[in-house]
C-alpha cells in the first residue's frame, strides 16, 4: 500500500512538472496575444482600408488615368531636333555632267555639319485623337467600376467571415450549456450510485457523454482559432490578435420582394454597367474605322543648319540656315474601298457584345432567383427548428421526470438530453446560415450593404 501511494505521488509530481513546463513555454505566446473587440461595421471598415485587392484596383485606376493623359498628350505638337557631322571623301575630284564646259572641282576631304529641327501640329487627323481620348476616358470609368465590384466582394467576404466566427462562438455557448447540464447530471448519478439507485454503467454513460462534449469543445476552439487567424489577415491585423465579436448581426425578419431584387440587379450589377461602357467603346471603334478613310492635315515647320566647312562655327556666308513653314496633307485613297469590311467586323463585334449582355443578364436573374429562394427556405427551416427545440425541451423534461420515477432508463435520459443539445446547436447554426443567405442575396443584386 505504501509503495502504491509513493507511485501515485511520483506520477502526480511528474504531471505537475509537465504542466508547469507547458505553462512556462506557452506564457510568452499568451502574453504576446492581444484581444480586439470588433463590431461588424468596424470589421467592414478595416477590411476595406487594408484590402490588398482594393489597393491593386487603385493601381489599375491610376494606370488607366495615365493612359487617358497619354491620349491627351497626343494632341500636343511634336518636335524633333538633330545634329550630324559628316566626312565625305571625294574619290573623283572632278565631275562633268555634259551640260557645262568647265567640270566641277572638289577637294579630296570634304567635312560638313548638318543640323535639323522640325515641329508638327495636327490640325485634322480623321478624329482619331478625339476617339482615343474618349476611349481612354471610358477605360478609366471601367477601372473604377471594377474597383467597386472588388469593394463589394471584400464587404461580403468580411461579413461572411464575421458571421462564420460568430457561428462557432454561438455553438461553443450551446456546448458549454450542455456541458453544465451533463456535469450536473453526472454529479447526481454518482450520488444515486452511492445510494444503490444507479449502476456503475449509468455513471460510465454520463462520463462518456462528457468526454464526447469535451472533444467537441476542443474541435470548436481549434476551428475558432483558425477562422480568427484567417480573419486577422483579411482585416490587416496582427495574426496574433484574438477577436471578441461584439454583436450577432442576424437577418431573420427581412421581407424582400423578388421584383424589387430583379430591378436592383439590373441597375446595380457591375457586370451590366460594364457592358454599357464596352458598348460605347464599340461605337467609338466603328466611327474611328470609318474616319480612317478621311485625309489628315497638319501644320509643319522646320529649320536646317548646313555648314560644309571644317569649322564648327563657320566664317561669314559659308553656312545655310533655311527655315520652312507649310501644311502637310495625306490621304490614303486605298482606305476608301478597303475599310468597309473592317467596319462590318466592328459592327458584328458590337452585336456580340449585346448578345453577351443578354446572356449575362439571364444568368444574373437566375442567380437572384436562386439566392432569394434559398433565403426564404432558410427562414422556413428556422421556424421548423424553433418548434423542434421546444419539442426537444419538453421531451427532455418529461424523460427527466420519468427517470426520477424509475420509468425510463439512463440511456433514454441521455438520448433525450442529446436530442435537445443537437436541436439547439442546429438552430444556432441555422440562424447564421440564414444571415449569410440574406447577404448572398444582396450580393447577387450588386447592392450589398449592412
Amino acid at each position: 500500500m505504501r509503495n502504491d501511494k509513493i507511485n501515485r505521488n511520483l506520477v502526480y509530481m511528474k504531471k505537475s512538472i509537465v504542466a508547469l513546463a507547458f505553462l512556462l513555454v506557452s506564457l510568452p505566446g499568451l502574453m504576446a496575444q492581444s484581444t480586439h473587440a470588433l463590431s461588424l461595421e468596424d470589421a467592414v471598415k478595416l477590411g476595406l482600408d487594408n484590402s490588398k485587392q482594393l489597393k491593386q484596383s487603385k493601381n489599375k485606376i491610376d494606370e488607366a488615368i495615365t493612359k487617358f493623359n497619354q491620349a491627351k498628350d497626343a494632341q500636343l505638337p511634336s518636335a524633333k531636333v538633330g545634329f550630324q557631322y559628316l566626312n565625305a571623301f571625294m574619290l573623283t575630284q572632278t565631275w562633268n555632267s555634259g551640260f557645262t564646259q568647265n567640270p566641277l572641282q572638289f577637294p579630296f576631304y570634304l567635312p560638313a555639319y548638318i543640323g535639323t529641327s522640325s515641329i508638327s501640329e495636327p490640325i485634322f487627323a480623321g478624329n482619331s485623337l478625339r476617339y482615343a481620348k474618349k476611349s481612354a476616358d471610358l477605360m478609366v470609368q471601367m477601372s473604377k467600376l471594377d474597383a467597386e465590384k472588388d469593394k463589394d466582394d471584400i464587404i461580403f467576404l468580411v461579413i461572411e467571415s464575421y458571421i462564420n466566427i460568430n457561428k462557432i462562438i454561438q455553438n461553443q455557448k450551446v456546448v458549454e450549456q450542455n456541458m453544465q447540464d451533463v456535469d450536473s447530471k453526472l454529479t447526481e448519478i454518482i450520488k444515486y450510485e452511492a445510494q444503490g439507485l444507479a449502476t456503475k454503467n449509468d455513471v460510465l454513460r454520463y462520463q462518456l457523454q462528457k468526454s464526447q462534449i469535451q472533444l467537441n469543445q476542443i474541435e470548436l476552439e481549434n476551428n475558432r482559432k483558425i477562422a480568427v487567424y484567417n480573419f486577422d489577415i483579411v482585416l490587416g491585423l496582427a495574426d496574433t490578435t484574438d477577436l471578441e465579436l461584439t454583436d450577432a448581426p442576424y437577418k431573420l425578419a427581412e421581407t424582400p420582394v423578388f421584383s424589387d431584387l430583379i430591378s436592383q440587379a439590373d441597375s446595380g450589377r457591375k457586370e451590366i454597367l460594364d457592358y454599357g461602357y464596352q458598348n460605347k467603346i464599340a461605337d467609338i471603334n466603328i466611327r474611328k474605322i470609318q474616319d480612317q478613310r478621311l485625309p489628315t492635315l497638319a501644320a509643319t515647320g522646320g529649320a536646317y543648319y548646313i555648314n560644309p566647312t571644317k569649322r564648327l562655327i563657320p566664317e561669314d556666308h559659308t553656312a545655310l540656315v533655311p527655315i520652312t513653314l507649310g501644311l502637310a496633307l495625306n490621304w490614303d485613297l486605298g482606305s476608301l474601298w478597303t475599310n468597309k469590311n473592317k467596319v462590318r467586323e466592328a459592327q458584328v463585334q458590337k452585336r456580340e457584345l449585346q448578345t453577351d449582355k443578354d446572356i449575362a443578364l439571364d444568368e444574373i436573374h437566375k442567380e437572384v432567383h436562386r439566392t432569394f429562394i434559398e433565403y426564404q427556405q432558410a427562414l422556413e427551416q428556422l421556424k421548423v427548428l424553433e418548434v423542434a427545440v421546444e419539442q426537444a425541451e419538453e421531451n427532455e423534461r418529461i424523460t427527466e421526470a420519468k427517470f426520477k420515477n424509475n420509468l425510463v432508463s439512463t440511456t433514454d435520459r441521455i438520448d433525450a438530453q442529446t436530442l435537445l443539445y443537437q436541436s439547439r446547436v442546429t438552430l444556432e447554426l441555422a440562424k447564421s446560415d440564414a444571415t449569410i443567405a440574406y447577404y448572398t442575396m444582396l450580393k447577387s443584386t450588386g447592392t450589398i450593404h449592412l
